[in-house]
């Protein structure tokens, strides 16, 4: 594909690069000279450096042969001049990152339509999306959703003292007369593997299953007998995200409380929300923490605008005892500070609309399309047609890359665990899980055509 990046920040140079490794013919566009040097330097793309809501530098771009646009610098307002005028010039698809929710939502006046957008990505929906998620499925670090929400991909990281501390794969049945799920993944230090039958799960392991979400309970109690429920949310920082998520909490959690150093604009977070208590003061300040017990927050989200005060809050929050802490950091550097701290899970609103913009790339019919981790990896659901050269094969015999697995099949209304001898049939919804360098492969395998499949 032909591919016109509009904006060389985080996201737009991040895009670019896995574009770029995946044999697409990339140009990015910047006003921002440095920014274009630095793509320049380290990427086989082409980088231009110009205004690109102008007509000119979208020629020189060639965004009117272009197979797609995507536009995402750091001005909402830019990215829709650029959607309007790549459409009219001819480019077949545009992608607009939108950061402002009163443009990106449904009750906006003005319509994706109106200025040639196919598809509208906003960071804090998203992020907020995914937050959701994660409260909802506590002892989780990652959830996503398969096969309209029946299946999930569960992230659990394994403790000392878990029943799977310990257990070797292929023993796991021999055990537990049901197992609800299949372990797709391990993530320990040397990287993610795909695990075998001979693997040893230990404490540290993050592992990945995939199951039926009317099987969660069931694997939890496996995983992790004690009981655990989500009854009260400590939430810092009356962010625009911090905000969207208390409002989409309202409603599923029996009390959240909002934490807002600014009085002014935690007298207007108060105004806002109907069911969120609202408090000014300082997570920092141990007597207002004593004095609203935040200690006995369930789950703790630290959503302020800077990377070093979530990861502060973090820290001191876990001295109090809450087990459960999720904090939001724009900067990858944190990451493995937040790791090593051992104090809870982070989330990149960045890295999670790269995953929203590469999931409406892939070719095929893939339903749904989640980046797991840091590494590349990825789990798919492809629906399956009779013209497809997997329909009617075993999985056996599709000969499918070392690393890659699939791990779930929907029929109908039937969710099963795929085995060698399970056959592909017309209309099921399969879940692939892959690591980066069997992406491509199952994509081939997934998009060839009857009499091609060898």
């Amino acid at each position: 594909m032909r591919i016109v990046v509009v904006g060389a920040g985080v996201v737009g140079s991040h895009l670019a690069e896995r574009l770029s490794a995946e044999g697409h013919k990339i140009t990015i566009v910047d006003a921002d000279p440095a920014l274009v040097h630095r793509i320049d330097d380290r990427l086989n793309v082409q980088a231009i450096h110009g205004n690109a809501a102008s007509p000119k530098s979208l020629r020189k771009a060639k965004a009117d042969s272009a197979d797609l646009v995507i536009a995402v610098t750091d001005r909402d307002e830019t990215n829709i001049v650029v959607s309007l005028l790549a459409k009219s010039l001819g480019a077949k698809k545009v992608v607009v990152r939108l950061r402002n929710l009163e443009l990106s939502s449904s009750a906006s006046p003005l319509l994706p339509e109106d200025y040639g957008a196919d598809l509208i990505i906003n960071p804090v929906d998203a992020t907020a999306e995914k937050l959701l998620r994660l409260v909802q499925n506590p002892g989780a670090f990652d959830v996503f959703d398969f096969a309209d929400g029946e299946m999930v991909l569960w992230g659990y990281q394994i403790s000392k003292g878990s029943p799977l501390d310990g257990i070797v794969l292929k023993d796991l049945r021999k055990r537990y007369d049901r197992v609800p799920g299949l372990i797709v993944a391990i993530s320990r230090e040397a990287g993610l593997v795909i695990p075998r039958g001979d693997d040893e799960l230990r404490d540290g392991d993050q592992i990945y299953v995939l199951l039926p979400r009317s099987k969660t309970e069931e694997f939890k109690a496996i995983a992790h007998p004690e009981a655990e429920s989500v009854d009260q949310v400590v939430i810092v920082g009356a962010t625009q995200l911090g905000l969207e998520v208390a409002r989409r909490l309202e409603g599923v959690v029996k009390s959240i409380i909002l934490v807002e150093k600014d009085r002014n604009t935690a007298e207007k977070a108060s105004e806002t929300l109907e069911k969120t208590l609202v408090l000014h003061g300082n997570i920092a300040d141990p007597d207002f923490a004593a004095e609203n017990r935040i200690g006995d927050a369930d789950f703790f989200l630290s959503l302020e605008n800077g990377d070093a005060e979530n990861l502060t809050n973090a820290l001191l929050v876990n001295k109090l005892g809450v087990r459960r802490i999720l904090i939001r950091t724009e900067q990858p550097q944190f990451l493995p500070i937040l790791k090593q701290a051992a104090v809870g899970e982070a989330v990149n609103p960045r890295r999670i609309t790269v995953s929203a913009i590469m999931r409406e790339l892939r070719r095929g019919r893939v339903i749904a399309v989640s980046q797991v981790g840091d590494s590349g990896a990825e789990a798919r659901e492809y629906e399956v047609t009779a013209d497809q050269a997997v329909c009617g094969k075993k999985i056996m015999d599709l000969h499918l890359p070392k690393d890659s697995i699939i791990g779930a099949i929907q029929r109908g209304d039937e969710i099963f665990t795929a085995g060698g001898d399970s056959v592909i049939l017309e209309g099921d919804h399969v879940i692939i899980f892959a690591l980066p360098e069997a992406v491509n492969a199952i994509e081939k395998v997934f998009t060839r055509r009857r009499g091609i499949l060898r």
